[in-house]
């Protein structure tokens, strides 16, 4: 997310106060609505029911997203942050959209075959009802089309260099201006690695959908001034989710006492001074 969460907090709480709004009417003025719909009164009641409820669910993500994005600001709760120069973020960054562009237009692709094959299977079947089949496929698939096409200029736009800042936390992560939240309901964060060709921090999060587990797998550039910033935010990370870290080895039970979770790093010592070039 790149924009401020705080905005879309206030539109679903504009949304859940209008749906009060209309239970408030629909009991102080009962009657003059029965006379004025009838029985509709009540479907547009349960319709009302389903939008305040999932205005009220977007308001505590939303919620979230603000309080991740203050506590990493501020400093709270934070791991590691570095700068990074437009040069390196674009080199980076570019190559990571590539492979990320060339694997949505193979999945993108695959679909439009799938619904070819549908549609195009029912027109065979019932050639009576061919040509709504073939309007209907072709909406669909248009459909497709144009959200591949929003989602690849949303990660094109998040790509672009707005500082190149990167702050990781221990509730999700700033990049580039660019938020990401774990510490969600069904989210989760599914682990981080340092790689060294190109230079870059891998951190992976993933939410449970109606199909699964999705998965994201950011590249977060890091440059030789930051590398040993990035290795510690990388085992704190792994630390975090109970993984081995590059100076634990693998993990063992504990004895005797309980495990203590990991306190994020002190970044206050790590931090570049504004302006200098990493």
């Amino acid at each position: 997310m790149s924009s401020d969460p705080r905005r879309g907090l206030i539109a679903a709480l504009v949304i859940a106060g209008l749906c009060a709004a209309w239970f408030a009417v629909s009991i102080l003025y009962d009657a003059s609505l029965a006379a004025a719909w009838g029985m509709n009164r009540h479907a547009i009641t349960y319709m009302v029911i389903v939008i305040a409820t999932m205005a009220l669910a977007t308001a505590l993500v939303f919620a979230r997203f603000a309080a991740v994005r203050e506590e990493l600001l501020a400093g709270r709760r934070v791991f590691g942050r570095w700068t990074v120069d437009p040069s390196t973020w674009s080199a980076i960054t570019s190559a990571a959209l590539e492979a990320d562009a060339s694997e949505k237009r193979s999945a993108l692709l695959a679909v439009l075959v799938l619904i070819a094959l549908v549609f195009g299977g029912f027109a065979l079947f019932d050639p009576w009802a061919a040509p709504g089949m073939f309007v209907f496929g072709c909406v669909v698939a248009v459909a497709v089309a144009v959200a591949a096409l929003l989602g690849e200029r949303t990660r094109r736009a998040h790509g672009r260099f707005r500082g190149g800042e990167v702050i990781v936390g221990e509730r999700g992560l700033l990049a580039n201006d660019v938020l990401h939240v774990w510490a969600l309901p069904l989210s989760r964060l599914l682990g981080a690695r340092l790689v060294a060709r190109p230079s870059a921090l891998v951190v992976g999060y993933g939410w449970f959908s109606r199909v699964g587990l999705q998965e994201v797998e950011l590249v977060l550039p890091v440059p030789a001034s930051a590398r040993a910033i990035a290795a510690e935010v990388a085992d704190a990370l792994t630390a975090s989710i109970g993984g081995p870290t590059r100076r634990s080895g693998p993990k063992r039970a504990p004895t005797g006492s309980a495990a203590t979770p990991p306190k994020p790093l002190d970044h206050q010592r790590r931090l570049l001074p504004r302006g200098e070039a990493p």
